[in-house]
């Protein structure tokens, strides 16, 4: 198939209405596991001090437990499964590959920001040598809800999901999965730290109601191509708005050389990510790459701290 044919095909693949209906409970479940940790950091932190190890401990084990419920819940509800068990060992070469990559790729925010700070080769090799440094209780407690629950928001929830929908066109919904957590993904505010309190996922605000509008933008598209059966780009131009609306949230929030560095290594982790779950069936890959780059993200932020006060 000519690839203007093959992408003609793609999009035709993704103007379904059972792609509009597994968005839109996509988006709703991951607006709800947002809404269910701002309610869950009022009732432990009202005053959000995090100050507290034992604290910030009890809030990721919840939060860990309410996207487990959400992601499993819908798998049961939408019929679709979730593969929770270790990959073959004919995948070994494979999640080696993705690994390394996925750590190659973890250094690439951090070049922006070595050079303004002067971080080089040294101060690396003295945070390796200390990893107490770096890997301390409140770090490790938030790589464990970052790791699982990036695996099973984008993978077990989104990509189960658009596979769902798309059936055959795997591939397509790797691709989906990737663009979807290019949006979501986007830090609201550019920070170099890899993680933070949690999954990489801002759906809140303007960024919630684009989200939305976007997902009723294809389904008016869906709904006018199979009233009238519109030939050629009308059917599309709701999405065209939506995509509009989009890109009009996202360029203020990674208007910056560093901020268009880390929104595309995201991007790039999570479509390693998709593509290997794809490959392996087994949520433990995509959680095996979300732990590589939290490893080296930790490591390089700590490094480019001391570069930048002095120390090592």
């Amino acid at each position: 198939m000519a690839p203007r044919h093959a992408a003609r095909a793609s999009l035709d693949a993704l103007r379904q209405r059972a792609v509009v209906v597994e968005l839109a409970i996509v988006v709703t479940l991951l607006f709800g596991f947002v809404t269910g940790t701002v309610l869950l950091d009022a009732a432990l932190d009202p005053f959000f001090l995090d100050s507290a190890t034992s604290l910030l401990l009890v809030r990721n084990a919840l939060a860990l437990g309410w996207a487990g419920v959400l992601v499993a819940s819908c798998a049961a509800w939408r019929g679709y499964p979730l593969p929770t068990s270790m990959p073959d060992r004919n995948d070994g070469r494979l999640v080696a590959a993705v690994v390394a990559a996925t750590a190659l790729l973890a250094t690439l925010p951090f070049f922006y920001l070595a050079v303004r700070t002067g971080t080089g080769v040294d101060h690396v090799a003295s945070t390796v040598a200390d990893p107490g440094r770096v890997f301390t209780v409140r770090t490790l407690a938030r790589i464990a809800l970052f790791v699982p629950g990036m695996a099973l928001l984008y993978h077990g929830l989104v990509q189960g999901a658009l596979r769902h929908a798309l059936g055959d066109e795997r591939t397509l919904a790797v691709v989906a999965t990737t663009l979807l957590g290019a949006y979501l993904a986007a830090p609201t505010v550019v920070t170099y730290g890899s993680f933070g309190n949690g999954p990489w996922l801002s759906i809140w605000g303007d960024r919630a109601a684009v989200a939305i509008l976007f997902v009723l933008a294809l389904g008016v598209g869906v709904y006018a191509d199979e009233r009238d059966g519109s030939p050629g780009v009308l059917p599309w131009l709701p999405v065209l708005l939506g995509l509009g609306l989009v890109a009009a949230v996202l360029v203020p929030d990674v208007g910056s050389p560093g901020g268009v560095l880390v929104v595309a290594t995201r991007t790039a982790v999570i479509g390693v990510a998709a593509a290997a779950y794809d490959a392996t069936e087994s949520l433990a890959v995509p959680a095996l790459v979300y732990a590589a780059f939290a490893a080296v993200s930790s490591v390089l932020y700590v490094a480019t701290l001391a570069a930048a006060f002095g120390a090592g």
